[in-house]
């Protein structure tokens, strides 16, 4: 049996583009102004809609 080569994971930050940032912003402000969201729900949101973090897998 041979072992397994494991590929890492790549992660790398790029710049949002003026669209995601306007989407991100209106976003976090609807998500903020809820009282049944948490904050710390609200700046996931906006994190994750700014598509900045990008996961990929090394070869």
């Amino acid at each position: 049996m041979e072992p397994q080569r494991w590929s890492g994971i790549s992660v790398c930050w790029t710049h949002p583009k003026l669209a995601d940032v306007v989407v991100s912003t209106a976003l976090g402000y609807l998500l903020y102004q809820q009282s049944s969201v948490p904050q710390w729900g609200s700046v996931l949101a906006v994190i994750i809609t700014l598509r900045c973090i990008h996961v990929t897998r090394a070869a």
